[in-house]
């Protein structure tokens, strides 16, 4: 008597990501206090050291908003988008 068994079933296909992940939170003076926002998302930084990626990240935020042009940074960090 032979036995079948089902084929294992795999998660859905998740969407395209990059290698890395990353986090970076940034903070400017306005008016009536502080403007604090944080970007994440995953990248593939081919080459890059981990100053290039921080560099690379801070010059993508002020072309996206400008007044956050010369922010301070709270908190950063990049990692291998791996578990």
């Amino acid at each position: 008597m032979s036995q079948t068994t089902a084929p294992a079933q795999t998660p859905a296909a998740a969407p395209s990501q990059g290698t890395h992940h990353y986090v970076l939170t940034v903070q400017k003076p306005i008016h009536n206090g502080f403007a604090i926002q944080t970007y994440a998302g995953t990248f593939s930084p081919t080459g890059m050291t981990r100053q290039d990626c921080y560099q690379w990240l801070m010059g993508e935020i002020v072309r996206q908003a400008p007044q956050m042009a010369n922010a301070s940074t709270l908190f950063f960090d990049v990692q291998s988008n791996r578990i």
